[in-house]
């Protein structure tokens, strides 16, 4: 049965045909892990969103809120109320002089609102084309590639919270973002979620090619849509679609290092891939991977992708357990070889497993 209701009138009468119990994630994460919600519901409209977290707070129900699954590792069922974004919609206002501000629902699918934005000749994401997940989810982890970061273009977030069930606006200044970082993913994620996205935009701009090799695949004068396309060539070159083998893209951050630890690396390692940041070095957490021999490699129905060794991939597992042990694997290795540690980039869920997770995934 799908769910659905529209207008906080409708809370008495339609609460009980609106969530679900008990209901299968599988569909719901790239990594397609089959664990459960206990509860379960689709938000459309931002007045449907309300209602949802209003039933959860009378309840006294958790609440997490899933946008595309792309960035997401559940490694266990999710207690209390699971809600899908679907929150959906789109406006654009030409500014005054260069800029063009376009506010995006927080469940529109973020590689369609790159093609549109592309299609109307603005500048400011092209290199952030084909990345999985939905517009609420690029601010959480502060989404990046070919030196651009969304936080380069946000102008401000619409969140709701969770308690009071106020919507208000936060600048972008305020939002906490660093290295796939911010504040929703930090002190703010047990308390507001994300509803819409204001995006700055400009209608003239330089275009950034000195990443990936960018440059070395377009010929002549290069154009907005032709950055576009490179971006899309070298993405389905070296990335595996998740539709076809399960993933949640890349599973590791590139790790910071010191400036003296970068040089002390490179002496050991002299091919070493590292690019300066901020005040030290950031390192490529896929060369250090590979280096280390794990490229290709699979363990117990999950690997690392043959052809990036930053992606881990599931090739026939319903639950985590394998992959959760391949990333421990993966860890200690490079920790051993470089003394580096590497940080997962997906989000976790749960966060903590309860006796409640344990019955609903022992039940089913």
């Amino acid at each position: 049965m799908k769910m659905r209701f529209n207008t906080l009138d409708t809370f008495a009468n339609s609460i009980e045909e609106t969530i679900q119990t008990d209901v299968s994630l599988a569909t719901y994460n790239t990594f397609r892990f089959d664990y459960h919600a206990e509860y379960f519901a689709i938000a459309e409209t931002l007045d449907s969103l309300k209602v949802l977290l209003r039933w959860a707070k009378h309840f006294n129900q958790p609440v997490t809120m899933i946008g595309g699954g792309s960035n997401l590792l559940i490694s266990a069922s999710i207690p209390g109320l699971v809600i899908i974004n679907r929150l959906a919609g789109m406006s654009a206002r030409e500014q005054v002089g260069n800029l063009v501000s376009l506010t995006v629902a927080a469940g529109e699918n973020w590689h369609e609102v790159v093609k549109y934005v592309v299609n109307e000749g603005w500048f400011g994401i092209e290199n952030l084309a084909l990345i999985p997940g939905t517009v609420g989810a690029a601010p959480v982890q502060n989404i990046g590639a070919y030196g651009v970061e969304v936080k380069d273009v946000i102008a401000r977030v619409q969140v709701i919270d969770k308690c009071t069930g106020d919507v208000y606006w936060i600048n972008a200044r305020d939002c906490g973002f660093a290295y796939r970082d911010s504040h929703f993913k930090g002190k703010w994620k047990d308390t507001l979620l994300i509803t819409s996205v204001e995006l700055s935009l400009k209608k003239q701009a330089e275009l950034l090619l000195s990443y990936g090799g960018l440059s070395d695949r377009i010929q002549g004068e290069p154009s907005l849509a032709d950055v576009f396309q490179a971006v899309c060539d070298v993405r389905n070159e070296k990335l595996p679609d998740p539709n076809v083998l399960a993933n949640s893209g890349s599973f590791f951050k590139n790790p910071i290092v010191s400036t003296s630890q970068r040089n002390t690396l490179k002496e050991h390692f002299p091919n070493l891939v590292s690019f300066p940041f901020e005040d030290g070095y950031k390192l490529a957490a896929g060369w250090l991977i590979d280096q280390a021999g794990w490229k290709g490699k699979q363990h117990q129905g999950v690997g690392v992708y043959e052809k990036q060794a930053l992606v881990l991939v599931n090739y026939s597992e319903s639950k985590a357990d394998a992959l959760l042990a391949l990333e421990d694997n993966i860890k200690h290795s490079v920790y051993a070889l470089y003394g580096v540690e590497l940080e997962r980039e997906p989000v976790q869920l749960p966060v903590r497993a309860s006796k409640k997770d344990v019955f609903l995934e022992t039940s089913h």
